[in-house]
């Protein structure tokens, strides 16, 4: 490797079979990269960003006529990389690299994928999943502090077994559950649900490249607490509780101890929510949402009649929550439709870092 610039920009256009391994279907769909050709890039990180629901790099190349060129590069999610053997330290700004990346179908773009990188000190390393040639390290999987416990619900949590949209009455822990007969969905279709003419036609023409999440444009409650990265509970004061989703850093503020949704409130993404508690389950009335694509699950969107009723209940032994919920929307559901989860304590979550960026998150 030539460490006497800033590195030879050479464009391999071949496909490397050793270096393509199947691609985890994580946050965003791959189709807009063209999996059959892979350019080989050596340069300078200048930027690095680690968090969900992107991880990006941005790497700085020189060419052959001695001009440097700015590269994007996205990198799988947090969760991928860590079992891949990542951690947010494995890049930083100034580090000399190599990588082997698809670049975007649209050639105008200046947006590649990542697959194997290079680090400075010769260590390759997989930033995709699938399987991996065996000299590709692995970190082995991150153990959750089962001694942390919670008091009032607030802490830090993380959907327990990768399931949204469980039907009520399967329980974790135990035997594995039988297939949901109802599910929201997330890359696939949601199934089961009692739909309405309108919900069913708009099930029926279901594109997983239609997700609004590829746009990154956030879910709506009850989904927006999904398996995809963690959820913090701050009980700030009497007043209000605020739920702080990781994926795309979005805020929800519980008002406590209001009996209805204030006068005049207008409309939104996120809907209006008011809560309280009935002994120790934390009770949340949301309404006054705002039409949302895909608001009641994958494939079927919502309206501004949406109702949603969540109950959270804090186990005796303080690390998980029971989060049932009710969903109520007459234009696309015939019926409300009742499911539920459970939140599992994780006081260790790693934090997200993000280097030479305006976008900071609150964790």
């Amino acid at each position: 490797m030539n460490h006497a610039r800033v590195g030879n920009w050479v464009q391999l256009t071949v496909i490397l079979t050793i270096f393509m391994p199947a691609l985890a279907l994580t946050h965003h769909s791959r189709s807009n990269f063209d999996l059959d050709t892979v350019l080989e890039f050596h340069g300078v990180i200048i930027e690095y960003s680690w968090r969900n629901p992107h991880t990006f790099a941005t790497l700085a190349v020189t060419d052959d006529a001695g001009e440097t060129k700015q590269l994007l590069l996205e990198l799988n999610s947090v969760s991928v990389l860590t079992r891949q053997g990542w951690t947010r330290d494995t890049l930083k700004v100034g580090d000399e690299v190599t990588v082997f990346a698809n670049p975007d179908q649209n050639s105008s773009k200046n947006l590649y994928y990542s697959n194997y990188w290079i680090l400075p000190g010769g260590q390759m390393i997989a930033s995709a999943g699938g399987g991996t040639p065996d000299e590709i390290p692995r970190s082995p999987r991150r153990q959750v502090d089962q001694s942390a416990r919670s008091e009032d619900l607030s802490g830090m949590w993380v959907v327990e077994g990768g399931f949204f949209g469980r039907r009520r009455g399967d329980q974790p822990g135990g035997a594995a559950p039988q297939r949901n007969a109802v599910s929201l969905g997330g890359q696939t279709q949601a199934v089961g649900l009692p739909l309405t003419a309108k919900g069913q036609a708009e099930l029926d023409a279901w594109d997983v490249e239609k997700n609004p999440f590829f746009r990154c444009e956030s879910k709506t409650p009850p989904a927006i607490t999904s398996r995809l990265g963690a959820h913090k509970i701050i009980r700030e004061n009497d007043d209000r509780i605020i739920f702080r989703h990781e994926i795309l850093d979005v805020e929800r503020i519980i008002h406590m101890n209001v009996s209805e949704h204030a006068a005049g409130t207008e409309p939104s993404h996120l809907g209006h929510s008011i809560g309280w508690f009935e002994g120790d389950t934390l009770v949340i009335d949301t309404a006054l949402f705002a039409a949302a694509t895909w608001g009641i699950g994958s494939g079927v969107s919502s309206s501004d009649e949406k109702h949603v009723v969540e109950r959270f209940t804090l186990n005796d032994d303080g690390n998980r929550i029971r989060h049932e919920y009710t969903i109520e929307d007459p234009v696309y559901l015939s019926e409300p439709v009742s499911l539920s989860q459970t939140l599992m304590l994780d006081s260790t979550y790693p934090r997200y870092r993000i280097v030479r960026s305006s976008h900071v998150g609150h964790w």
